[in-house]
């Protein structure tokens, strides 16, 4: 089977423009990734408080909740180059200023969260700014592999960036790592204020709240409401394997921490590799059936979950659920793009964001409640039979079932 990488090399070929965006995506999302281990790893040390270690990547993560849907309103608003170039410039100072503040002896816990926090607001600027971007960088029929490929560089940053960050932590401690964040997102600067401005007609009228926000548009259309309800209800029915993992890795598994990241390893890799389908999925299948297939398919994948009682099977489960849940974001961005007016897009993956970044913390917080009552096996069960509710009652739409057939690609 083809799964279109080379397809998507070329483009990178081809496009040179759209190869330096990608880098430089792929390197900030590096930096990202490391900042996660970084940052907690330097607070326990500076302050040797587990608690204050925790509440470091809340008030990174948090934040970006709050901020997304008026990160998505300036990037429809103004041109989405300036405020990339604004955003990386800002996280490049303030993941400097960390280290510096330290060095000198000036870096108390308020000053460091509010540090946090601030990067951790701007974070969703670059997140949206790239989906809106790259309708712009390459045409309509690369949207396929251009998405599979931002899709792609996220996960690998997921695998790759821990173990990177772990090896340099190590090495030359917590606020060298926190500079090469910064360096990431510095290049990153770079590259935004290169890219192509985006010609728009001026607005007709003034826009309401609800409009300059992404309500209005999400609300208005029947098929953006069912296919972001979808993708709501199911990261939210995902939550509780995460809230799970850990218990039934030390009460059914019988493993340690090893075990525990062997099968978190496993389903970064199967998603990696499953996010090679997606361009090859995205020209064959309608998307409105992709997209709920792929989360009856995922809760079918995880039900064995709950009969295993050896790591090696277990991840082997969660590898082929990763495969299957791979192709779920870039067919669903690809679908964005194409559906929704470009004038538009900041403010409706900018609402999105806001919403779809709430919906997996819900759903720990909820099965972290349910395990005082329900075994780790019975609530990854449940997970999974609401993953596959909500996939069957995505497929029984009619309105998702008949959307975006897929266009008509030369050489397909």
């Amino acid at each position: 089977m083809d799964l279109r990488l080379p397809g998507a090399l070329a483009l990178l070929r081809r496009s040179p423009r759209f190869a330096r965006f990608w880098g430089a995506t792929f390197a900030s999302q590096v930096g990202d990734a490391m900042a996660w281990i970084a940052l907690p790893w330097f607070v326990l040390q500076a302050t040797g408080s587990a608690t204050a270690a925790a509440g470091v990547l809340a008030a990174l993560q948090l934040p970006a909740i709050v901020s997304g849907a008026l990160m998505g309103s300036l990037l429809d608003r103004f041109q989405p180059r300036t405020i990339m170039l604004v955003d990386n410039g800002l996280r490049s100072a303030l993941f400097v200023a960390i280290p510096a503040v330290y060095a000198i002896g000036g870096l108390e816990l308020w000053l460091l969260y509010l540090l946090v926090v601030a990067a951790g607001a701007l974070e969703p600027a670059t997140h949206v700014g790239t989906r809106v971007m790259i309708p712009e960088l390459v045409d309509d029929a690369e949207l396929e592999s251009a998405n599979m490929l931002l899709a792609l560089g996220d996960s690998l940053s997921v695998v790759a960036g821990p173990v990177a960050a772990g090896v340099l932590v190590a090495g030359v401690g917590g606020p060298f790592v926190l500079v090469l964040d910064a360096a990431s997102f510095a290049a990153m600067a770079v590259v935004a204020a290169l890219l192509p401005p985006i010609v728009r007609a001026g607005p007709r009228r003034r826009p309401s709240l609800a409009e300059r926000f992404g309500v209005r548009q999400i609300w208005r259309s029947k098929v953006l409401r069912v296919a972001t309800l979808l993708s709501l209800v199911f990261f939210f029915s995902y939550g509780p394997l995460e809230a799970a993992l850990p218990v039934f890795s030390e009460r059914v598994l019988s493993t340690d921490a090893r075990g525990f990241g062997l099968l978190w390893t496993a389903l970064g890799l199967g998603m990696m590799a499953g996010t090679l389908l997606s361009s090859w999925l995205g020209r064959r299948v309608r998307v409105g059936v992709a997209l709920p297939s792929i989360a009856v398919a995922w809760g079918v994948c995880l039900a064995p979950l709950t009969l295993m009682t050896e790591v090696a099977p277990a991840a082997a489960v969660l590898a082929l659920g990763g495969f299957v849940w791979g192709p779920y974001v870039p067919l669903e961005t690809t679908f964005l793009q194409r559906v929704v007016p470009r004038d538009q897009l900041g403010r409706v993956f900018g609402f999105r964001s806001t919403l779809l970044m709430s919906a997996a913390p819900l759903g720990i917080a909820g099965g972290g409640a349910l395990l005082a009552i329900l075994p780790s096996t019975v609530l990854i069960g449940l997970s999974a039979a609401a993953c596959v509710a909500v996939g069957l009652l995505g497929l029984a739409s009619r309105t998702l079932r008949r959307a975006a057939v897929p266009p008509s690609v030369p050489g397909v």
